[in-house]
């Protein structure tokens, strides 16, 4: 799973077209990014390889670069966290989402524009299907 299959798979529960991977466009007003999470866990392989290893974990994070308005922010923050909390069974390419982890949303500060943006550090357990 990469950063391009979750922020598709973000655009695509959303229905919203400004989601980034690996970067975001500062000069819009809202949009948000999906990072590689600087946390990343060990990679693990069961006993018997990658082939007999069905389960995989991604960790991520995702970046909500919202309006001036800091409550609105934070609102928009917490229901993609929510919404992330509550997806599974979503089809990719060639992964299947089992359960998504995601934290409360952080407060990261406004950036040179005053545009607020929150961090959701996430936990994606999925599945490969090809």
């Amino acid at each position: 799973m990469t950063l391009l299959n979750i922020a598709d798979m973000l655009a695509d529960v959303m229905h919203f077209e400004e989601v980034y991977a690996g970067t975001i466009d500062a000069d819009q007003e809202c949009c948000i990014g999906v990072y590689d999470s600087k946390r990343a866990a060990a990679k693990r392989i069961c006993i018997g390889g990658s082939a007999c290893t069905k389960t995989l974990i991604k960790d991520s994070t995702v970046l909500v670069h919202w309006t001036e308005i800091p409550n609105k922010a934070q609102q928009k923050a917490q229901e993609i966290s929510d919404m992330l909390s509550n997806l599974s069974g979503y089809e990719g390419n060639g992964f299947s989402i089992k359960h998504i982890q995601a934290d409360l949303p952080a407060y990261a500060g406004k950036d040179e524009r005053g545009v607020c943006e929150y961090v959701v550090s996430i936990k994606i357990y999925y599945e490969r299907t090809d």
